[in-house]
């Protein structure tokens, strides 16, 4: 294919260090993008505004909450998304009981400071403790959440809340798809990315092992070679 750009989306309260080990790895011709969510007070809002500071076409992955925003992008603006990857992510909408755990999250960010999620959730939830590079994505974790505020929580939390059930976007979806994920994933635990895959016939589903929730940090060489493929296909999922 030829060299369009590379849209990165990053999950809850990560910036772009999420692929910095990843991004080394990728094609050094690509235009790689890794926007943040700055405007907006629902999943759609947010994604329209993002829509306004991307290129007219691109190639689209997500991580996490990436993954959810990807879907509404796609949703949005299908003419916009050359092939799609989801990484530690799904198309369900939030269920109740879930909604109700992000709104007491977000209660905890308000009374004992955002790091606090990090300590008490994403990394004890989204970290695999055996992992050799534990405290270094922990550290990197913490460092990532420090850079954003109350108000970012907030937003970030709407879009969680108020997104969409995806399932038949990604059904119609006929471009390269690949949804990559964890069997030890707590987070997005794997009957999630399974039901995606089943909703798109064309998609390759790829397991990957000896990794949490935070694939791009835990496992960057193996998330890259099959983005790097992705990227490549011209034949899909056969490639």
């Amino acid at each position: 294919m030829s060299a369009l750009p590379l849209v990165l989306l990053p999950g809850t309260l990560c910036d772009d260090r999420l692929w910095g080990s990843l991004r080394t790895r990728l094609p050094a011709d690509t235009e790689i993008i890794c926007p943040t969510y700055t405007q907006g007070d629902s999943m759609s809002e947010v994604v329209a505004y993002l829509k306004t500071e991307l290129p007219e076409r691109f190639a689209l992955a997500g991580f996490s909450l990436g993954g959810l925003a990807a879907l509404e992008l796609l949703r949005q603006f299908p003419d916009a998304v050359d092939r799609l990857a989801l990484i530690s992510s799904h198309a369900f909408a939030d269920s109740t009981d879930s909604t109700q755990v992000r709104l007491q999250q977000l209660e905890q960010a308000r009374t004992q400071g955002v790091d606090a999620l990090i300590r008490d959730l994403f990394i004890p939830a989204g970290l695999m403790p055996s992992h050799p590079a534990y405290l270094q994505n922990a550290h990197l974790l913490q460092a990532m959440a420090a850079t954003f505020d109350l108000a970012d929580v907030e937003r970030q939390t709407l879009m969680a809340t108020t997104r969409a059930d995806q399932h038949q976007c990604l059904a119609s979806f006929t471009r390269p798809t690949l949804i990559l994920a964890s069997h030890n994933d707590k987070l997005c635990t794997p009957d999630k990315p399974l039901a995606a895959s089943q909703a798109q016939p064309n998609a390759r589903l790829v397991w990957i092992e000896d990794s949490g929730h935070y694939l791009p940090l835990e496992q960057p060489v193996w998330v890259a070679e099959e983005l790097n493929n992705w990227l490549e296909a011209k034949r899909w999922p056969h490639y």
